[in-house]
């Protein structure tokens, strides 16, 4: 059997008495009990000079539709600037606004047009390897004989061409998130 791979971010505290309080009080709050104890904790070091790391929300699967407005007050040249930006990776403004709004909550990549592009060509790429691994596959199976035919090199080449690939996309990803942190 598999053994089960124990979290390490996870700490377990027995509360006693003040269990049943927390619990309301967390659902008062609207918070799930952990949530509140990340923030309790983060705060507690904030006072002592310690800096914790930004919460993160959770994704939620459930599509909610974006109707809830907010006016943002730019300098022209913020404006200019925002709208260089936006445009160069492939947003209007506002969407451009709203990915990073959504990156930095969640953690999650916004990815727009360019990456959008990336990703469909590495599909592509993905679909033409396994193809060709389909095709070496197929003739080792029904012709045992020729499986000297693939030499060790070509399957380590393919091997190198996917990782390199994978690291690609990773990267474009990463990228996605990475460009919303100020530096």
């Amino acid at each position: 059997m598999g053994q089960t791979v124990k979290r390490t971010t996870t700490v377990t505290v027995d509360l006693g008495e003040l269990k049943a309080p927390w619990q309301a009080w967390c659902e008062l709050q609207g918070v799930t009990p952990s949530h509140a104890l990340r923030n309790a904790l983060r705060q507690a070091m904030h006072r002592k000079g310690i800096q914790a790391p930004a919460p993160r929300l959770r994704v939620t699967p459930k599509q909610e539709r974006a109707t809830a407005r907010m006016e943002v007050h730019l300098t022209p040249s913020e404006l200019a600037a925002l709208k260089k930006m936006a445009g160069h990776e492939g947003y209007v403004p506002t969407k451009w606004l709203v990915a990073m709004v959504r990156t930095k909550l969640t953690g999650q990549p916004q990815v727009g047009q360019p990456e959008l592009e990336t990703l469909a060509r590495s599909n592509q790429q993905l679909l033409a390897l396994g193809r060709n691994l389909n095709q070496i596959a197929k003739v080792l199976n029904t012709s045992p004989q020729n499986r000297t035919a693939f030499r060790v090199e070509v399957i380590t080449e393919l091997s190198c061409v996917i990782q390199a690939h994978t690291k690609k996309v990773s990267d474009v990803l990463r990228g996605t998130v990475e460009r919303w942190h100020i530096q």
